[in-house]
This record gives structure tokens, C-alpha cells and sequence, in this order.
């Protein structure tokens, strides 16, 4: 299989994750979205998104919910990493929405300061974002764990889905981090292969 996108976007890097926990392989091809790129990203995804996932028989699956759904589906024997149902899906999935409205925000901002032009900057809008940010910051931080995963001894989706989110906002908005349980909670997973190889700051090394 072959992931295209950057894992400075966090979709890319959860959908990374979610491969590596899966025991997967796959290729990395960190394809921009900007510029020449953007062509070329488009043959593979006519909306000019990433992640794209292209499978062993040349299928391209779009979307991060949709390629997780995909990856739980097919997962190989006892490498399902959401549970089944019931409260414990239902917690899970709640966990997973909020690190996407933290991701969404996040990466909204990072539009606003650093692809809209100065001249229309709209200091209310920014102002509202950071809100959002810091909201879905401390709601994940008072459920952090305070030692191991949110899937207990070992990580699950729900840990690919926060440290993706979590790590690219403290990555791009450094100032508004200021939770402790998430930083050690990220602290402990950069200590694995699987979290430390698709961290932001590889993009720029």
C-alpha cells in the first residue's frame, strides 16, 4: 500500500499510526497539496486532499474516517484497534471526535496566519479558533491517561487519533499548550517507533 500526504498533516500522520499498530506495511510518499503538487495529488484525489491510500490492487481510498473504516475492517486477527460496541465504542469515538475538532481548528488557524494575506487577517475569527483549540485541549487533557494509552497497556485508535491532533497543534501553536498531562502523554508515545517516525517535527529535519 502506498499513504500519500506529509505526516505534518495529522490525518496523514493517524492514518500512519493506525498502519504501524496494525503491523501493515505500506509506503510513504509525502506528496504536498501546494503548488506543482497539487496537480499531482489531484489524479490521485480530484478533491486535492490528504491522506490518500492507495491499496495493493490500485484502489485509492480518500478521507481519514473512511480509511480507518476500511483498516478496522480488514484488520488482520486481533488487530482491531476501536472496540466492537457499546459504552466502550461509544467513549472511543467521542475521544476521536473531539481530536478532530481539535485538528479541524487547528489547522484552520494555521490558513488564517499563514495562507490568508496579512491585509485580510480577521483578528475576531483568530481570537474564536484559539477558543475552540484550547476547549478541546483541556476537555482531552482532564482525560488524558496518566500512565500508558488511552487503549490501556498498549495503543490504540483512539491514542493514533489524539497524539496526531495533539502533536501537530503544540507543532504549529506552541503558545496555547499549556496542558501536562497531554505533553507526557505524548512524551511516552514518542518513546515508540510507531509514534516518533511520523512525529511533525520530521517533516522539517
Amino acid at each position: 500500500m502506498i499513504l500519500y500526504g506529509r505526516f505534518l498533516s495529522p490525518y496523514v500522520r493517524r492514518v500512519a499510526i493506525w498502519l504501524g499498530l496494525q503491523g501493515r506495511a505500506f509506503e510513504h510518499q509525502p506528496v504536498l497539496v501546494t503548488g506543482e503538487a497539487f496537480d499531482r495529488l489531484r489524479d490521485l484525489n480530484p478533491i486535492g486532499r490528504v491522506p490518500v491510500l492507495v491499496l495493493d490492487d490500485g484502489e485509492a481510498l480518500i478521507e481519514t474516517g473512511s480509511i480507518i473504516d476500511w483498516l478496522e475492517e480488514s484488520a488482520p486477527p486481533g488487530r482491531r484497534l476501536l472496540p466492537p460496541s457499546g459504552f466502550q465504542r461509544r467513549n472511543a469515538m467521542q475521544l476521536i471526535g473531539y481530536a478532530d475538532g481539535l485538528a479541524e481548528k487547528v489547522v484552520a488557524l494555521v490558513y488564517e496566519r499563514q495562507r490568508r494575506p496579512p491585509e485580510y487577517h480577521w483578528p475576531e475569527w483568530q481570537t474564536r479558533l484559539e477558543t475552540q483549540i484550547t476547549g478541546a485541549l483541556d476537555w482531552l487533557d482532564s482525560r488524558a491517561p496518566e500512565s500508558g494509552f488511552f487503549g490501556g497497556a498498549a495503543p490504540n485508535g483512539v491514542d493514533a487519533a489524539v497524539l496526531g491532533a495533539f502533536d501537530h497543534a503544540w507543532f504549529m501553536h506552541p503558545r496555547l499548550i499549556r496542558h501536562a498531562r497531554l505533553q507526557e502523554f505524548s512524551a511516552r508515545a514518542d518513546r515508540l517507533p510507531v509514534f516518533a517516525e511520523s512525529h511533525p517535527r520530521t517533516v522539517s529535519e
